[in-house]
């Protein structure tokens, strides 16, 4: 049991069992306050439920990490990185509270993968970023913009599938070999 999971029982635990103590139900057929200990049980059933929706205790930090093939960036590095690639960029605007987010983080690391050497894979926390964001109008995420040369040459916003994905990026190579 990780210590978040235990922290997000103890707190909905405590809740509920103060709640059963000085609730207000007197028939006794009331889940959460019929008695303290019915409402410990329910208030971890509860805290068990945000740990879930919160997306279970996922570490923010290794998601502002950078991995093989896909590179953390702030907006100080931006030009460097995106602007003046001579490779097709794909950039990953994210948040560490975005569940999609957490969600297409391991899709684009195995593309990232495959695609070495060939598209250049970067990501950029909205929240760290917000300038970024503005520059590039993001009003979602996960939002993935295209850029070829500088230029964006298509965005995407939510989570999309990898098979479409593969797509993309296949269409950001032809423009690349096009171009040549």
């Amino acid at each position: 049991m990780t210590p978040t999971l235990l922290i997000y029982l103890l707190i909905g635990g405590s809740f509920g069992a103060l709640l059963g103590h000085f609730g207000s139900c007197k028939s006794g057929a009331c889940p959460l306050t019929a008695n303290w200990r019915r409402g410990a049980f329910f208030g971890a059933l509860i805290g068990l439920l945000f740990y879930s929706a919160t997306g279970g205790g996922a570490n923010s930090t290794a998601m502002n990490q950078s991995t093989p093939n896909v590179k953390h960036i702030t907006d100080a590095e931006f030009d460097a990185e995106v602007t003046q690639a001579a490779l097709p960029v794909v950039v990953d605007f994210y948040a560490t509270w975005c569940g999609p987010c957490r969600q297409l983080a391991p899709t684009m690391d195995s593309l990232a993968d495959q695609y070495a050497g060939k598209i250049k894979f970067v990501k950029v926390n909205v929240d760290e970023s917000p300038k970024l964001a503005q520059k590039f109008q993001v009003e979602g995420i996960p939002m993935l913009v295209f850029l070829q040369q500088g230029k964006t040459v298509g965005t995407s916003v939510g989570l999309i599938a990898k098979e479409d994905l593969i797509l993309r990026l296949d269409f950001l190579i032809q423009i690349q070999t096009q171009q040549k």
